[in-house]
């Protein structure tokens, strides 16, 4: 291909995609078009590279965010088992009363 224009350049680039454009640059095909190719080349490496940031960065927040959720259920649960833990103790403390009450009135009727 023997083209200066930009744009058929990138039309062209668009339809043979990143692999073969980077072999037809080796074998000198674009001519006169070849920094076209190469800026096309280098605008998809750069385009591939933000979407893997973005990708990863949006990785990041979800566990982040579950991160939170398993903290919040955490805490929940462990007010879940204090508050149990008390009640359990006030019954244990109350069936202790129940007892002496019991063991008193025996005794002493």
């Amino acid at each position: 291909m023997i083209t200066d224009s930009r744009e058929d350049v990138r039309r062209e680039c668009e339809k043979l995609g990143e692999a073969v454009v980077q072999a037809k640059l080796e074998s000198e095909h674009f001519g006169t078009g070849k920094a076209f190719a190469w800026e096309w080349l280098l605008e998809q490496h750069h385009r591939r590279r933000r979407e893997g940031e973005s990708a990863e960065l949006e990785r990041v927040e979800r566990v982040l965010k579950a991160a939170e959720d398993s903290a919040g259920a955490a805490r929940a649960a462990a007010a879940g088992a204090q508050s149990a833990a008390r009640w359990t103790m006030v019954a244990a403390l109350s069936a202790a009363a129940a007892v002496i009450v019991s063991l008193a009135k025996y005794w002493w009727t």
